[in-house]
Formats: structure tokens, sequence, C-alpha cells
């Protein structure tokens, strides 16, 4: 058998050997989500011990206060939506009651008679929807706990290895500084993104209270998180105020709700975001919306909203192999500049493919050759 017969066999069992990797991370997501996690708040917090160590503090007085602020603004954040889920849960019938009788009103699509025996029941696909996303907002709570505990690990361990050169490593070599980018790169996202996510939270949770929705602080929490999903995350967010506010008020103060986080949340995604992100990451909004669906389906939950450092994660990776650096670059957002290396790179891509198109059909040529 010659080497051009052999070489489609190489490419289908790297093929499988992706399927293969992607579906191992799928099956043991409940694992690898709270050490992800851990690691990437771990990432961000990282700084905060040396800049109080620079201050005068003593090493473990930093190490101790940075734990702290974590695990106490994290837990607050826990307990907060374990009690509103909790309360939530059980005031979840009244709601849907009073939400098919705002229904049967604003959308009357029986007799007078059927309409007034109708609110007294309560639809059980809404009520069934409904305890599904608290149980996954459960479980999301109890990885984040666990997140919690594993971090507490890696900031000391983080903060106790030697620097690379008592490792033996060369600080100036193409790797380290690559795992130096990717985590700058990690540390600005996650800084900025909480930021903002925060003052989202904030002016959500003003605006519901003024409007006085129930569990306002609870949906500024959401908003708060599904800010860190890109693309749909307020999307995602806004839809359980609005059903609640329609449920309590009716269809007016539900539409003032959609249009009130249209302009909050959108507006800080579309206008204000980018503006403060700028374009350091380098990643094509296209590939953050392909990686979006890819982490979710691998991790769930955890995967969306950790997209985008671990698409930025995979591109560091693919940016070390010679046989993957092309399309790395490709799939990098720089606009004008290094705009001759993206073209050298697709040219590469190019030839890449014609190389796969001349093995394939060489191997059918030889195959017809033989019969």
């Amino acid at each position: 058998m010659n080497n051009l017969s052999v070489r489609p066999i190489y490419y289908l069992v790297g093929v499988a050997s992706i399927f293969v990797i992607m579906f191992g991370i799928r099956a043991s997501a409940y694992i690898l989500n709270p050490i992800l996690l851990a690691a990437v708040i771990t990432i961000t917090i990282l700084p905060i011990p040396s800049r109080l160590t620079k201050r005068g503090l003593p090493g473990w007085l930093s190490l101790v206060l940075s734990i702290l602020v974590v695990v106490v603004a994290l837990g607050l954040v826990i307990l907060t939506v374990f009690f509103s889920i909790s309360k939530l849960s059980t005031e979840l019938p009244q709601y849907t009651a009073s939400a098919s009788q705002q229904a049967a009103v604003d959308f009357p699509t029986t007799t007078e008679d059927e309409t007034s025996a109708q609110p007294a029941e309560t639809p059980a696909p809404v009520g069934e929807i409904a305890q599904s996303v608290i149980g996954i907002i459960v479980n999301l709570l109890v990885q984040f706990g666990m997140a919690l505990f594993i971090f507490i690990f890696m900031i000391s361990a983080a903060i106790s290895l030697p620097a690379p050169s008592r490792l033996g490593l060369d600080p100036t070599s193409p790797i380290i500084g690559r795992v130096s980018a990717l985590t700058e790169n990690v540390r600005k996202y996650m800084s900025i993104l909480t930021m903002v996510n925060f003052l989202v939270g904030l002016g959500n949770t003003i605006f519901l209270l003024i409007l006085g929705v129930d569990f306002a602080l609870l949906w500024g929490l959401l908003a708060w998180f599904m800010g860190y999903i890109p693309s749909i995350g307020f999307m995602i967010a806004m839809i359980p105020p609005v059903l609640l506010a329609y449920a309590q008020y009716g269809l007016e103060t539900a539409l003032v709700v959609l249009f009130g986080y249209i302009l909050i949340n959108g507006g800080v995604q579309n206008f204000i975001q980018p503006k403060i992100m700028g374009q350091g990451l380098k990643i094509s909004p296209v590939v953050v919306f392909i990686g979006l669906f890819v982490w979710t389906f691998l991790l769930g939950g955890i995967g969306a909203i950790l997209a985008v450092p671990l698409t930025m994660l995979v591109l560091i990776i693919m940016e070390n192999f010679e046989g993957t650096r092309s399309i790395a670059v490709l799939l990098r957002y720089t606009g004008e500049e290094k705009k001759e290396e993206r073209q050298k790179a697709a040219k590469d891509v190019k030839g890449l493919w014609g190389k796969v198109k001349g093995v394939v059909s060489s191997d059918r040529d030889t195959n017809d050759d033989v019969e």
C-alpha cells in the first residue's frame, strides 16, 4: 500500500480523534466545569494579591483577603439566588394562574363561561418548563460552589509557583509568551466584562424595582451572569422578568420591561461594551458565535459562560502547531492589521485543501487502476 492510499486513513483517524475528544469532554463535563470555572476565576483574581503585597501587606494576608473577597462575593450571590429561586418555586402556581387570566383577557379565544372557569387551572407545560429551568439553575449553583472550593487551592498554588526561569524554562520562548498573552487576554476580558455586567444588572434591578416587578434582585443577578454569554445572553435574561411583569400587571408593563431591557442590555452589549473591550482579543465575532454553541453543547451552561476564554485557549493551542497555525490566523479578527499574514495564511489553507483533494483523487485513480 503506497503513501497516497495511506494518507486518507490518517485524515479519517484525525477527524475521528477530534470527535472522540469532543464527546469525552461532553461525558466528563460535570467534572471539568468547576475546574475550568475555578481556573478562569484564578486567572482574573491573580494580580490582586501581588498588588496588595506592593502596598505593604504581608503575602499571606494578601492571599487571604483575595480569597475572602471572591468567596464572600460569590457566596452571597449563590445564597441570594438559591433563596430567591426557592421562594419563586413556591409562588410559581400563582404567577402561572395570573398569566393565564391575563392571556384570557388580552387574547380571548373561548366563550365567557369557559373563560371564567379557565383561570382556576394552571397550565401544566408552563409549570414543567419553569421547574426544569429552576433545576438547571440549582445545578449551576452547585457547580459554582464546587468551583469556589477548587479556586482556593488554585490561587494558593499559583502564587507559590516559582517563576518560569526558576523552573528551567526560557521566559522569552514563544510558548511562554503565548501563554502569558492568553492569561492577560482572559484577565482583561473577564475583568472588564464583569464590571460591565455588574452595571447592567444594577440598572435592570433598579428599573424593575421602579416598576414593582417581583424578584427584581434575582433578575438583576440573572442579567449579570447572562452577560457572560455572547450574542444571546441578554435575550435569555429578559424572558423571565417580561413574563413575570405580564403575570403581575398585564401586557403594557410587560412591553415596558421588554423595551427597557432592549435599551439597557442591548445598548451596552452593542455600543458601550465593544468600545471598552476594543480590538485586543482579536477574535472574529463569527468564531465567537460558533464557539458559543460548540462549548454549550460540550459543557452546558458553564460552557456558554466560558465560551470566549475557551475559544481563545483553542486558538492559542492551534497557533503552536505548524499544521493549524494558518487556520488560527484566519480565525483571528485583525481588520486591516497583519493583512499580509492573513493573505499568506489563506494561501496556505487553500494549498492544504488542494493537497487533500489531490490525495483523494489519486487514491481514487489508484483503486480504479487496480480494478
